[in-house]
């Protein structure tokens, strides 16, 4: 019995003792830096009410509101500054080098990279610059060929036909979902599947658990100590789904690694086999030494994974919108018409000549922003941004949809309006200053080269091959789904008439 209080008694001094050390260390760090403001946090906890909230951006909107677009929140321990407006996203991502060019150190995002061997999570170091520099190499020599259009078109004439089948109303995730995983199957591996694939089932299956899991965080990464002492069910489920990902991935990349040719380039992973073995020739042998083949996996699941999550989800808002706005549905329709014609499928050339479709596309990212706080970023020295301090190691946030959202910038900001995105000439003028689906400066995403393209023409062919409706008694306006990062329309239904018979 005594044990057991000493027990009791040594737990709560040490969590006493943990918030004492936190107090003080942030009224230092007020003293010392003229920190941006921002709402009461608790010690450890941080903000309830963004802990609690269904969507972080809807929170950070309120904040803006109160303290300006620059403010300070915390979220368990972590203290971070949010950006809201484009010229402190300028400031920060562009105009001031590398400083907001780290990534914050999470055990889950460690674990789920194979230490951080990744492009989109790793630190901003000489390993990491050489990394993207080789898988940018790798993914302009791939799409600089014949190859994304074939596999775009194989997938479409694949999936289209299993659409037009259905006579009611149905769910167009799953076929979305196939179009996507096989373009990206197609490009980093070389193979497309059918709807029934095994493969493509459980990845998918993998893949919607993990969005929906992942979507809030994980406790074990506000409270670190949790690792050695109890890891959550949740942390252990997406830690398994996880690890079978990066199984199928390995195995792929094992078996194109085996079976290199550079006379017979394939797909994405020989053109990044081959641009690393380009760059034994050109780059240092010290520092290619630590650019390992798990460095190279790491990077099909940049692409491949992360690249099909924000693609179909993108696509998703897409279908949603069209099918509640059959105005903006026919313009487009008329566009590929016209440019396209019925008896082909829209090309990469096509793009120029489809400003429209291009333009609605642009809105659809705007209003339907898949992440709408984006990746955090941490400052690798003291800076500034907005006129306050930011201290070395500070989590930095860019809140996209606010961005997306900013009435400063945007005309009518609920409206949904392509021509936002035209010239007088109604061809796709310069991109709007507070659009930002891709990021921007040192980290802005590397899919985007394949994400424009592949969103562009999977778009373009449903639009030519269908007309998309909402069944009867729908509310035309989009209901957001999701929770907390990540956003996506609630679950809907479409009715689908095939173009071709009418």
């Amino acid at each position: 019995m005594l044990n057991s209080v000493l027990s009791t008694l040594n737990v709560q001094t040490v969590l006493i003792g943990l918030v004492v050390v936190l107090v003080v260390y942030k009224l230092r760090q007020r003293w010392k830096y003229n920190l941006p403001p921002g709402p009461f946090c608790w010690p450890l906890i941080g903000s309830y009410e963004a802990a609690q909230a269904t969507f972080l951006h809807e929170v950070f909107e309120k904040y803006t509101k109160k303290y300006g677009p620059v403010f300070t929140v915390s979220l368990g321990p972590f203290q971070m500054v949010v950006l809201n407006d484009i010229n402190s996203v300028t400031e920060a991502l562009v105009k001031s080098k590398a400083d907001f060019a780290n990534r914050p150190f999470f055990h889950s995002v460690d674990g789920f990279t194979e230490g951080g061997k990744n492009i989109a999570f790793a630190n901003y170091t000489p390993t990491w610059k050489l990394h993207r520099k080789i898988a940018g190499k790798a993914l302009r020599q791939y799409m600089f060929g014949s190859h994304f259009e074939e596999v775009l078109h194989e997938s479409m004439n694949k999936c289209l036909p299993l659409m037009a089948k259905e006579t009611g109303a149905f769910n167009p995730e799953n076929y979305i979902d196939l179009m996507v995983f096989n373009i990206l199957n197609a490009v980093c591996f070389g193979k497309s599947v059918e709807l029934d694939d095994p493969e493509f089932v459980t990845f998918m299956k993998i893949d919607h658990e993990l969005t929906e899991m992942t979507g809030k965080g994980f406790v074990e990464d506000m409270f670190p100590i949790m690792y050695k002492i109890w890891t959550t069910k949740k942390y252990r489920t997406v830690t398994k789904l996880a690890d079978e990902l990066v199984s199928i991935v390995k195995k792929k990349f094992n078996e194109h690694d085996k079976t290199f040719n550079s006379d017979k380039i394939r797909d994405f992973t020989d053109s990044l086999i081959l641009a690393r073995k380009e760059a034994e020739q050109e780059e240092n042998e010290e520092m290619l030494s630590q650019l390992t083949d798990t460095h190279l996996r790491q990077t099909l699941m940049d692409i491949f994974n992360a690249g099909i999550d924000t693609s179909r989800i993108t696509l998703y808002f897409a279908v949603r919108y069209m099918a509640g706005l059959p105005d903006i549905q026919s313009k487009v329709q008329e566009e590929i018409d016209r440019v396209v014609g019925k008896d082909r499928l829209p090309t990469v050339k096509d793009r120029e000549n489809l400003s429209y479709t291009e333009a609605t596309l642009h809105e659809v990212m705007r209003l339907g922003t898949v992440v709408p706080v984006g990746l955090p970023h941490s400052t690798m020295c003291d800076t500034r941004v907005g006129g306050y301090d930011v201290p070395k190691d500070t989590v930095v946030m860019i809140n996209h949809w606010a961005l997306h959202h900013d009435p400063n910038y945007w005309k009518d900001v609920k409206k949904f309006d392509p021509t936002r995105y035209l010239d007088e000439n109604g061809k796709l003028g310069m991109k709007p200053e507070s659009w930002l689906p891709f990021s921007a400066g040192r980290r802005v995403c590397l899919g985007e080269i394949v994400a424009k393209p592949e969103l562009h023409l999977i778009f373009a062919t449903i639009m030519q091959r269908f007309n998309i409706t909402l069944p009867e008694g729908t509310n035309p306006e989009l209901e957001l789904g999701g929770s907390s990062s990540n956003t996506q329309p609630a679950p809907f239904k479409i009715i689908a008439k095939d173009r071709k018979n009418t």
